[in-house]
């Protein structure tokens, strides 16, 4: 058994390992001298620095250090930049024919889960490791599985992802590695454990308020960026039905709420049925992830407390392929699903609530995750609110505003670029020809 003590650094020690030989991060830092300035010079055919408003055409990106300088109208040669060459090293990149963007950020992911070929989701070693967690095993399988998936999204154009619910010590370590430069992934912002009403104890179980603040000190203790509370069960059960009460009392979810709190963290609570949204929405959390039957009554609540919904329709995916087989109320209950789920994200939207991207990748497909924009605009929005879901809004829900979501003098250098505008063709965004994280390429055309 892994002790906690000594289970972060173990797993940490096997990221740097196993990714020395298998996800390169692009220019090493130890290639270029510690007191060199790292210039990286794009000129492309059109740039959109802030979703909201117009691109630019022709337009030169200037990156220092990993940072954005500016945008300049026209093509700007790296001389005209870069007056002292002697301690700099500089980088250009020509992509006339190119629509640069934003990183991608997505705020409900599970990097240790996956979908199998069968629709059953695999993770971990086997369902009793997963379930149980008390092997190292299970918890380096699952980092294993991670890693591949942290490759995936990267490479999709996914620069920041928020993982809201992977059991043990692994997604911290991947965390810290990626942050570390060790390893190519996304940024992560990590919840550890979902916190869940229980008896019994096990990962994210608690039954009363000092059993529910002790789980939330807990996960805070293993180095968590953000909590995560199941307010209703999955949506294929009762306990996540439409008309189904709140798991939580509001004494327990408001222990929880108020203990994140302590260290500033942000709450995510996981809400199908129309009594969890609303009980979470008014006591403080930060989003409701799914809201899956919210009705007007949430939506004033949401909107009052500015509460973020995180829809990830990308579920119907397998709502739809399941469907096909499901008879009698199981059948029934899906399709009020599929006729309420996406209908309802709109609503919201056009009520004011603002929505921030997620596509509960994972559940469904990790690296496929810019189809959750397009069901968004499925379902409504227009091809910019899409984006403006996964940037500037999702940057905003988790206090990084200042740093990501737009292509601004002083933010961390996170961008992609496609081959097709995605303002009038969302569909673009599956297939990123470029990813810059932190002003390094890690992705090339």
């Amino acid at each position: 058994m892994c002790r906690p003590s000594g289970c972060k650094p173990l797993l940490a020690a096997i990221v740097s390992f196993v990714a020395g030989g298998v996800f390169p991060v692009g220019a090493a830092a130890d290639e270029l001298s510690l007191e060199s300035t790292r210039w990286l010079v794009i000129h492309a055919g059109t740039v959109l620095p802030v979703p909201g408003k117009p691109p630019r055409e022709n337009a030169t990106i200037i990156v220092r250090n990993g940072r954005i300088v500016e945008i300049r109208d026209g093509r700007i040669d790296a001389a005209q930049i870069v007056t002292d060459t002697s301690s700099a090293h500089i980088e250009t990149l020509e992509l006339p024919d190119k629509f640069v963007l934003p990183g991608l950020m997505d705020m409900h992911v599970h990097l240790s889960a996956e979908v199998g070929v069968t629709g059953q989701l695999n993770h971990g070693a086997s369902e009793e490791y997963a379930l149980e967690h008390k092997s190292g095993m299970a918890d380096t399988y699952d980092l294993v599985t991670a890693m591949g998936n942290a490759h995936k999204t990267l490479q999709a154009g996914y620069t920041t992802v928020r993982d809201v619910g992977s059991e043990g010590w692994h997604i911290f370590a991947l965390r810290d590695a990626i942050d570390d430069g060790n390893i190519a992934g996304p940024r992560i912002l990590a919840a550890g454990s979902i916190i869940h009403p229980g008896a019994e104890s096990g990962p994210g179980a608690c039954s009363g308020i000092e059993s529910c603040r002790r789980i939330t000190r807990e996960q805070i203790d293993m180095g968590a960026d953000v909590i995560k509370v199941r307010t209703s069960c999955r949506g294929s059960l009762p306990c996540g039905y439409e008309t189904a009460p709140s798991i939580f009392l509001e004494d327990e979810l408001r222990a929880i709420i108020q203990t994140a709190a302590t260290r500033g963290l942000k709450v995510a609570a996981h809400a199908h049925g129309t009594a969890a949204i609303d009980l979470a929405a008014s006591l403080g959390v930060d989003s409701i992830e799914h809201g899956s039957f919210n009705d007007e009554e949430s939506r004033r609540i949401m909107r009052k407390n500015d509460v973020y919904l995180v829809p990830t329709l990308s579920v119907q995916d397998n709502i739809h392929r399941d469907i096909v087989t499901a008879t009698g109320t199981m059948r029934a209950i899906m399709q009020n699903f599929l006729d309420k789920h996406g209908q309802g994200m709109l609503a919201a939207h056009k009520a004011g609530v603002k929505i921030a991207a997620g596509s509960d990748a994972g559940i469904s497909k990790n690296g496929n995750n810019a189809h959750e924009l397009e069901y968004y605009v499925e379902y409504g929005l227009t091809p910019e609110e899409a984006i403006i879901a996964a940037t500037v809004n999702a940057a905003d829900l988790i206090g990084m505003g200042d740093e990501l979501g737009t292509l601004e003098p002083g933010k961390i250098a996170d961008l992609i670029a496609v081959d097709v505008n995605p303002l009038e063709n969302i569909s673009a965004l599956k297939n990123v020809s470029l990813v810059i994280q932190g002003g390094q390429i890690v992705k090339a055309p």
